[in-house]
């Protein structure tokens, strides 16, 4: 919300000059009056930052003063034959609380400032209201009404404040429009397991503007299929896929679940107390998970998917999630597997080193030292090889294996760290959580923790 908003400019004998401000007294004192109030900082403090020099001048300026902050967008213009000391700088600012979102009124503050200086330079429209016989500007007795760039200041607080727009006619040819656009925090992190639940009818409002990614995925979009599985039903990108999600959810048409499942485990919060005693959410709550025809399977008339969903949508329910966490890797495979990456990594830092001491010119190892080294690795792998094979985890030539990192040599040891759900892997994996749960136990000393 505005808390007041003023203009100011460079005086050539009296230097910075408020000469209109909105609310009466807001930004420097007026003369005793039963609607004065008491200014909302010291100006003369900050006088300097409103109305820089020159050099500083057509850029956004924010300063915090006694716990409010002003922006503004000073404007120089330079015109030797139509001013006094060549320049006419003036500045239109706003009065925020120092901890309000100030992020949708640049823009405002921006638009102000270009319309205004169009309007200097067309006709003079700021410093033709100063030679005006008889205007009182602000500090004067008498103060309040009568002056059309007061006027502006007024319907502008007044709009913006009620409205969070304002469309107000200056002369024949120009008209002042603003808007101020909500601004929304950003969006959670999508992740491939996560449902996207609509709130509003997005059929409805889709174009053929929209992007071909959002138009293809929004038949997908049910409240039962999770980011990865709209995804490669509607062959689309998975990034982009999850970037059109990501735009949806902040702009709250949509709400992120957790993949259903009869089998997942689910736990009361400390709201649900409250549902047992709202009669409306009950009705609300029964008119979502009604069936018609009935639901033969569990409960007669009642979607037990939907019944869950309104839990976790009104927050009295709660996912259970299930984390594997190794606590030693000790399993068939994983000593061979460990062994052979490390044995990667630093045949790939040998051979890094070596090309960039050849591309530098310094000493590298002698030829003969250096066929050594190789002839050891290719003894090496023959053994190495094998131990794959003995392990399953390859066919003995290995070679396109033994170039790839850990992630493909242990695909899945880096989700054993207790950071990735059950939900998270089989999504990603594409496989069912009974065969992701056994391929995870077979890593060694493996823990499930619910969480």
């Amino acid at each position: 919300m505005i808390k007041a908003i003023f203009y100011t400019r460079f005086h050539p004998e009296k230097g910075p000059t408020v000469l209109h401000q909105v609310p009466e007294g807001s930004i420097i004192p007026c003369p005793p009056s039963p609607t004065a109030q008491a200014p909302l900082f010291d100006f003369s403090a900050i006088s300097d930052f409103i109305i820089p020099r020159r050099e500083f001048c057509d850029r956004l300026v924010s300063v915090c003063a006694s716990h409010h902050r002003v922006i503004g967008y000073p404007v120089c213009i330079h015109a030797p034959q139509r001013y006094e000391r060549n320049e006419f700088i003036f500045n239109f600012a706003i009065v925020l609380d120092e901890a309000a979102d100030f992020s949708g009124y640049l823009s405002v503050v921006r638009k102000l400032a270009v319309l205004f200086r169009n309007l200097e330079e067309q006709g003079g429209f700021l410093s033709r209201e100063e030679e005006t016989e008889g205007l009182i500007v602000a500090g004067q007795e008498g103060y309040g009404g009568g002056a059309k760039v007061y006027a502006l200041c007024e319907m502008i607080l007044e709009d913006l404040n009620n409205y969070c727009e304002c469309m107000i006619p200056i002369d024949e040819s120009n008209t002042l429009n603003l808007k101020l656009f909500p601004m929304h925090p950003p969006p959670a992190p999508i992740h491939s397991y996560h449902v996207p639940l609509s709130t509003v009818r997005l059929s409805s409002l889709a174009t053929s503007t929209w992007d071909l990614t959002m138009s293809r995925i929004l038949p997908y979009i049910n409240g039962i299929n999770s980011v990865a599985q709209i995804a490669q039903r509607a062959d689309t990108d998975f990034a982009l896929t999850r970037k059109a999600v990501a735009h949806l959810l902040y702009y709250g048409c949509i709400l992120l679940l957790d993949v259903f499942q009869f089998g997942a485990i689910y736990a009361p919060t400390a709201e649900i107390g409250a549902f047992f005693g709202d009669e409306a959410l009950q009705d609300e709550c029964r008119r979502y998970v009604a069936t018609a025809p009935p639901h033969r399977v569990l409960l007669p008339g009642i979607d037990v998917r939907r019944f869950v969903t309104f839990g976790v949508i009104k927050g009295f329910l709660y996912r259970v999630h299930k984390y594997a966490i190794a606590s030693r890797a000790s399993g068939p495979g994983v000593g061979a597997a460990e062994h052979e990456l490390l044995r990667v990594r630093k045949r790939n830092a040998e051979r890094e080193w070596r090309a960039a001491a050849t591309s530098s010119g310094w000493a590298t190892p002698t030829v003969a030292a250096a066929t050594a080294t190789e002839e050891e690795e290719e003894e090496e792998e023959p053994a190495a090889d094998a131990a794959r094979a003995d392990h399953g985890m390859g066919d003995g030539s290995g070679n396109a294996a033994r170039e790839r990192e850990g992630r493909d040599v242990l695909p899945l040891a880096r989700y054993l760290d207790g950071m990735h759900c059950v939900d998270e892997i089989c999504a990603e994996l594409r496989i069912g959580e009974k065969e992701a749960l056994a391929k995870l136990k077979g890593y060694g000393d493996v823990q499930i923790v619910h969480r």
